[in-house]
């Protein structure tokens, strides 16, 4: 007979939803709430990874967090300097594709005789390029949201390691 009560009575932990006897936390953020808007610390961290085409807004909520959370929060301001980071990244590289398209469009405007097949070609190529860079930006928004939601440190390439020394 085992010394545990049965299934209805006492403190049985066990099956899906519990943890069962010694068993290990669930996997997710850290428990706690901002100081701020009083949210759960995987969701702050996660809207620091709003995509940057809605708006810019995914600068809002990484200053909040590095603002008014304490420096011990180390999940959120590491989410929010990388977030910062992303948003920079994000910034550069629309300068550069202005740049480039504006120096494709007065480029071959000056061709003579090339009866715009040449730019006509130029900026597709271009188009295509800026769209491909654009869904793999996309996607990095989307799985920096999800372990931040699930509450991992990801880092990033390269802008990682700058937001974890500072945070």
């Amino acid at each position: 007979m085992s010394s545990q009560p049965p299934y209805g009575q006492g403190g049985y932990q066990g099956g899906y939803q519990g943890g069962g006897y010694g068993a290990p936390p669930p996997p997710g953020p850290t428990p706690g709430k901002t100081k701020t808007l009083n949210l759960d610390y995987g969701v702050a961290a996660m809207l620091n990874y709003i995509p940057t085409c809605f708006c810019c807004i995914n600068v809002i909520p990484c200053i909040l967090w590095l603002a008014t959370e304490p420096k011990e929060n180390r999940f959120l301001r590491f989410h929010s300097i990388q977030g910062l980071l992303l948003f920079g990244v994000w910034v550069i590289l629309w300068i550069i594709f202005a740049v480039i398209g504006l120096a494709i469009g007065v480029g071959t405007s000056f061709m003579p005789g090339s009866g715009g097949m040449a730019a006509a070609g130029g900026s597709l190529l271009f188009l295509l390029f800026r769209l491909l860079v654009g869904v793999i930006l996309l996607a990095v928004h989307v799985i920096a949201m999800i372990k931040a939601q699930q509450g991992q440190m990801y880092k990033l390439p390269l802008i990682g390691d700058i937001a974890e020394k500072n945070s």
